[in-house]
């Protein structure tokens, strides 16, 4: 097959008439249509399982049932979540943890297929590192997938999940803030790592990076991003015991990220890790929260509180703020809009 050599003036067209087409549709016909869709839909795809992975990925799995133990002895250090708690992760999660669960919404948000194609024309066209290009979707472990009607450098169909957009979205904010791609023998800490989504991402794109940290309070996600980097191959990213961080030296890690998990902590749990930051000489701290307000420079919990206090009194102001589309039309109709928050020790 042929592959078309789009100039980025046709694909900024291309993506103001997908804008274009979508505020023309008739609202309440399109509102039933997604939640009709939404309804038929299953928390996962039930695809990209091996017969090994079912006998390692379960609830009675010997290394996650010490883990278990082990995290439960250090809870008083950041309390329970309010989220988090015991039977949020499902054995189905588990198994099939990239699907549509607490690691990773892919329908929530009302997302649905034609806001992937959306977001994915519209980060193709600001696309500085070539993320689109070096990523790939296998489709494993459940993940939904959706066909973006392009197609890569060997002329195979394109196809995008909310894991591989929300990475490239992610990564292109750092390189514009802080060209990450120059920064040589980089050292990040993903805390609240989940699976290590971000982390395989990263180390897969960005060569420069010397180390990735993953670390999780819950011990489910320890098991799995242990797992999932390993299946990778992901050598540069390594997984850190919530009870055990003696790989994490001081003044050696630039950038601590969090995504979508300090909403979901307790205030004891935030304050944790914002003070591990500050010990550990953490310049930058890179937040995605779950909910923000336009123009609003709080980060907020689930339940709405404003924990940027905690923020600033380890040390850490905010320098930059932006919505996680550049284009306002995307950020009302991309998959699950945000906001970007990066704080710099003072």
């Amino acid at each position: 097959m042929v592959r078309e050599n789009h100039s980025l003036q046709q694909r900024v067209e291309a993506l103001r008439w997908l804008i274009a087409f979508q505020a023309r549709q008739p609202i309440n016909g399109a509102r039933e249509r997604a939640e009709s869709w939404r309804r038929r839909r299953r928390g996962h795809s039930g695809r990209g399982i091996v017969p090994d992975d079912r006998a390692t990925l379960c609830a009675t799995n010997p290394e996650l049932e010490a883990l278990r133990q082990r995290y439960g002895g250090v809870q008083d250090v950041i309390r329970r979540s309010p989220v988090w708690r015991a039977g949020y992760v499902s054995a189905d999660d588990l198994l099939y943890f990239r699907g549509d669960n607490a690691y990773v919404f892919q329908f929530r948000d009302k997302n649905t297929p034609e806001k992937y194609v959306l977001t994915y024309f519209y980060l193709k066209t600001i696309d500085t590192l070539g993320l689109l290009d070096t990523f790939t979707e296998d489709g494993d472990y459940g993940v939904f997938t959706f066909p973006t009607g392009d197609v890569d450098q060997s002329g195979n169909q394109r196809l995008v999940s909310r894991d591989l957009l929300d990475s490239v979205s992610e990564l292109l904010f750092l390189e514009r803030v802080l060209q990450i791609s120059k920064r040589p023998n980089l050292k990040v800490l993903d805390i609240g790592a989940g699976y290590g989504r971000l982390a395989y991402r990263a180390v897969t794109a960005l060569s420069n990076i010397d180390t990735y940290f993953c670390i999780d309070a819950i011990p489910e996600s320890t098991f799995l991003s242990e797992y999932y980097l390993r299946q990778k191959g992901a050598a540069r990213a390594r997984v850190v015991p919530f009870d055990d961080q003696r790989d994490l030296t001081p003044g050696t890690i630039d950038l601590a990220v969090n995504i979508h998990s300090f909403s979901e902590c307790s205030t004891e749990a935030v304050d944790y890790w914002v003070s591990r930051c500050a010990e550990l000489k953490v310049e930058y701290l890179f937040i995605v929260p779950n909910m923000s307000i336009e123009g609003e420079k709080a980060v907020r919990m689930v339940d709405g509180t404003d924990f940027s206090p905690l923020l600033e009194q380890h040390g850490y102001r905010l320098c930059h703020v932006e919505p996680k589309y550049g284009n306002p039309e995307v950020q009302r109709f991309g998959v699950s809009p945000k906001w970007y928050y990066l704080f710099r020790a003072a």
